[in-house]
């Protein structure tokens, strides 16, 4: 069954669990987020707010985020993209931070707005591939790297 349009990006944050209904309690539960594996269905790279941005205006790759699935941290000036699984492995982009099996992140339930900093959704999942290719990320990294430093 494919869930309706606005609850696909939830349905897609949750199915990366082993136990999916579990974030879906978690959701509905008092704090308002639940916990995501890494390394399951996707590998993440954490960055400053300001790397994502400068990724998402580089003129050299400019569709490269379109459809990317990103959470944020607010509070800890952090985005996170998601990469295929593996990619945490071999990760090696300076300012950045690999996240693979045995990591977690904090996510609010995609498409309901609540106040809160950690587990922000910056832009959600879609019915397109929400995954990053690493390598095509890595390059706009290290080329807007060197614009903003």
């Amino acid at each position: 069954m494919v869930p309706e349009p606005a609850n696909i990006a939830a349905h897609w944050a949750a199915s990366c669990h082993a136990r999916p209904p579990e974030v879906w309690r978690e959701w509905e539960a008092g704090l308002a987020v639940a916990l995501l594996p890494a390394g399951r269905s996707w590998d993440a790279v954490a960055m400053s707010y300001t790397a994502m941005q400068a990724v998402a205006q580089d003129q050299q790759d400019p569709q490269l985020l379109d459809h990317a699935a990103i959470l944020a941290d607010m509070k800890l000036d952090l985005c996170y993209l998601f990469v295929p699984v593996g990619a945490a492995s071999s990760w090696d982009v300076p300012g950045t931070t690999p996240l693979g099996e045995s990591c977690w992140l904090v996510a609010s339930q995609p498409g309901r707005r609540r106040q809160q900093s950690a587990g922000t959704w910056v832009q959600e999942a879609t019915l397109h591939d929400p995954l990053v290719d690493a390598d095509r990320l890595r390059a706009a990294l290290l080329r807007t790297a060197e614009v903003h430093p």
